[in-house]
């Protein structure tokens, strides 16, 4: 049998994958991990420069780079290797391995970048300085998920006439993902005002920050320290980041590519584009191969991801092999669960948070000394909020609480005051300014005034003369007097601050405020990492608790022993993508458990992916709250008739 490798770049023959899946399914266990072990070898010790890899969830991608970069240090010790991907936790893990990888000399280890590629672009452009058409001064500012509308509305603001339902963020925003701008008068006056503003704030979006570290790197090719380069989730990059990766590794004495356009997550959110792939996947000049088994989920788990995702196949995905490292294994089937009301579900979940609370206690703890790296539950939810459980769902929230390693955010209100610290130690920080003026509740007309003004005028917003700006200053200097105050309480210097600005939870701030304290010499740092935070922070966890409740979308890059995926009726999950739901499942090691709360959101039905599922790989059952027990149903269909019946009661009352 060979292996999964298409020397010539050409894509596999569909009938040749069908044949192979069926040859590899039927493999003992021993079997399918040889083969695993020595097709990856192949790969990684393959001679091409240029190499494309179609991976699955679960498949094997860490170990694999591992053995790629030692295969490019056996070929040249002073290489310089470059690794990204789209998911900070993929990162760090991979950071990780790479440290405790005995075969790498310390040397070796010190030339291999592992980043984000907005964290690799921010550098890039504050080593250039921006641009040569649009300069920036150093320790530029990231333009985060909140203040890019804000500055989008000072952008609008020059152009009044114009409809803002029409003229939106989002659809710019588009246009920077897509690296194609408009070519109306009024777009192209709305793109140059953007830049022109983010100069004099001395900030950067995170779209447009990719477009300008692809300017830098033509400007200055010595910028670019690599030769050797690893491109994760490619699946998940857009024309923009695409461009700034072909640049980079415009001339790669090696080239690794790793994706899988099934799982495309971000199409909504940054414009991601399957077609990448799948154009790179009959690119001649890359070599096609494959990873086939999954080693992270159970037999079931597995199987019943795999034939999800085939079902309603869209004719231009990349035809793949998705299959189990283990013929069967004692873990349980995929559990799909029929609940009367939300509180039944949070019921279960309670029940197995408690017949579980050993094993999680002990992976909490772990977590904690850095044995473990993965949460023991991931709940996951389609909406951030899980609103859609009322009342229950502080009962969820506690049960996340008492779990989590470490409290990452800090409130609002620490961010207010940091802001007025930090102008009243830096006044000519413009961008820093703009977000005083903001929480000053400065009409935005005024705010208008002060921008052109300062604009026009080449000057900082704290040169202007006026009223505003002054008073502004003064009460930035009085915050950070009391802050700076060596005979106050942390409680009295919050009551004082409150009666200069508005604080709306004292008791959170002063949490905030004992875990890092605002001075002079915290500010810079904070800020700094408040701009990587920024960075699509619904996807983004450096540190598991033992459970852990994240959205869908989010669970991206994470794995867990349980996972219990919620909302999964007609209406809350009304929006997830098959590609997301597909994620979701393969995140689970153990056991999948998949919950449907009638009432809750106004769900009255199973999410229509329910038929998408294997009968084979499945357990149906019924919840009740009262004895706290399962009741097995007989297939989909009576699981179907269950909540048709538990409508139908409800109606009739």
């Amino acid at each position: 049998m060979r292996y999964l490798i298409n020397n010539d770049g050409t894509p596999f023959e569909a009938t040749e994958l069908q044949t192979l899946r069926d040859e590899l399914d039927a493999l003992t266990d021993n079997k399918r991990t040889e083969y695993r072990n020595q097709n990856a070898s192949a790969i990684a010790q393959h001679e091409a420069i240029k190499f494309l890899i179609v991976s699955g969830p679960g498949t094997g991608k860490s170990h694999l780079f591992l053995d790629r970069i030692n295969y490019w240090y056996q070929q040249d010790a002073q290489a310089k290797i470059f690794v990204t991907s789209f998911v900070r936790k993929l990162v760090v893990d991979l950071q990780n391995d790479i440290n405790g990888d005995k075969r790498l000399s310390n040397e070796q280890k010190s030339n291999i970048t592992v980043t984000t590629l907005h964290k690799f672009a921010r550098s890039i452009v504050e080593q250039n300085h921006g641009t040569t058409k649009w300069r920036f001064q150093p320790r530029f500012q990231i333009i985060g998920q909140f203040w890019k509308d804000v500055v989008w509305g000072d952008v609008l603001a020059f152009y009044t006439i114009l409809d803002k339902s029409v003229y939106t963020w989002k659809k710019f925003e588009e246009q920077l993902h897509n690296a194609e701008f408009e070519e109306s008068d009024e777009w192209q006056s709305l793109k140059e005002v953007y830049f022109k503003l983010c100069q004099f704030y001395n900030a950067a979006g995170f779209a447009d920050l990719i477009l300008r570290a692809k300017d830098a790197l033509v400007e200055n090719t010595n910028l670019n320290k690599s030769s050797y380069f690893i491109i994760d989730e490619y699946q998940d990059f857009n024309s923009a980041e695409d461009a700034l990766i072909n640049q980079l590794a415009n001339n790669p004495k090696g080239l690794f590519v790793v994706g899988d356009d099934e799982q495309v997550l971000y199409e909504k959110l940054k414009s991601g584009k399957p077609n990448l792939i799948r154009d790179l996947y009959k690119n001649s000049d890359y070599v096609n191969g494959m990873l086939p088994f999954c080693s992270r989920s159970s037999f079931h788990i597995t199987k019943s991801a795999g034939y999800f995702i085939q079902q309603n196949r869209e004719i231009e995905c990349i035809e793949k092999i998705y299959l189990p490292i283990k013929t069967a294994d004692d873990e349980p089937r995929v559990q799909v669960i029929a609940c009367a009301t939300a509180f039944t579900a949070v019921d279960y979940i309670e029940k197995f948070v408690t017949e579980n609370k050993m094993a999680i206690d002990e992976r909490k703890t772990k977590l904690e000394t850095g044995e473990e790296k993965d949460a023991f539950l991931l709940i996951l939810t389609p909406a951030k909020e899980v609103n859609f459980y009322g009342k229950e769902k502080k009962k969820i929230m506690n049960i996340v609480t008492e779990y989590q390693v470490e409290n990452r955010h800090f409130s609002e209100d620490y961010y207010k005051i940091l802001s007025y610290h930090s102008l009243a130690n830096n006044s000519q920080n413009n961008f820093t300014f703009r977000k005083v003026l903001q929480y000053e509740n400065i009409a935005e007309t005024k705010v208008h005034e002060l921008v052109d003004s300062a604009m026009q005028n080449n000057q900082n917003f704290c040169d202007l003369e006026s009223e505003e700006t002054k008073n502004t200053i003064q009460r930035c200097n009085k915050i950070k007097a009391i802050l700076e105050a060596d005979d106050q309480t942390i409680e009295q210097k919050i009551e004082n601050i409150a009666c200069i600005i508005s604080v709306a939870d004292q008791n959170r701030l002063k949490e905030d405020i004992e875990k890092k304290s605002i001075n002079q010499k915290e500010v810079s740092k904070i800020e700094y990492q408040e701009d990587e935070e920024a960075e699509l922070e619904e996807i983004e966890i450096r540190k598991m608790g033992a459970v852990e409740l994240i959205t869908i979308v989010g669970s991206k890059g994470l794995s867990a022993d349980h996972v219990i995926i919620i909302g999964f009726d007609n209406v809350n999950m009304s929006w997830v993508t098959k590609n997301a739901f597909y994620i979701a499942m393969t995140r689970a090691r153990k056991s999948l458990h998949i919950l449907t709360a009638l009432k809750s959101g106004g769900a009255r039905q199973a999410h229509n992916f329910l038929d998408q599922l294997s009968d084979k790989h499945i357990e149906y059952s019924s919840y009740i709250k009262g004895n706290h027990t399962k009741n097995s149903l007989q297939g989909i269909q009576e699981f179907k008739n269950y909540l048709n019946n538990l409508n139908s009661k409800s109606q009739s009352r």
